[in-house]
């Protein structure tokens, strides 16, 4: 069996051959940038990348299914840079997070229901309707948002 037809059969098979495709095509190219036990922290921290234009990935984000029967340490929710390139940005944004120094990010308004949005956020919370250039009213920073 030729490897990619060996992928496509991974392909077509479970959540595990799923993480085994993205082990041998993805990972090698990513670095890991944080771990945490606590999940909504690491994907809020992917939140506040992707709005830097940086894109990320979570591992483990099943992982607390596996409590008892590995490591606790090894299930533990983990933040991936998917480009090299974008890795020490994203250490740098993560750094000034953690400083508490206050990045500036502009509302926006939805265009659907007009509700106000900081600029952390991609989708309105209200109606759903994503944040897009044609949408997208930029009125500066407004912490009472």
């Amino acid at each position: 069996m030729s490897r990619a037809s060996s992928m496509a059969h991974l392909e077509s098979r479970s959540t595990a051959a799923v993480e085994i495709i993205f082990v041998l095509r993805v990972r090698r190219h990513m670095k890991r940038l944080f771990v945490s036990q606590n999940l909504v922290e690491v994907e809020s921290l992917k939140e506040l990348l992707s709005t830097g234009d940086i894109h990320c990935t979570i591992r483990n984000q099943q992982g607390s299914s596996l409590a008892g029967e590995v490591p606790f340490v090894e299930v533990f929710p983990e933040l991936w840079v998917v480009n090299d390139a974008d890795f020490d940005r994203a250490k740098e944004l993560l750094q000034e997070q953690a400083s508490g120094d206050e990045v500036e990010r502009p509302t926006w308004v939805c265009a659907g229901c007009g509700e106000g949005h900081v600029g952390l956020f991609t989708a309105c919370w209200k109606c759903g309707r994503e944040n897009d250039a044609k949408s997208e009213t930029r009125t500066g920073v407004d912490k009472e948002v």
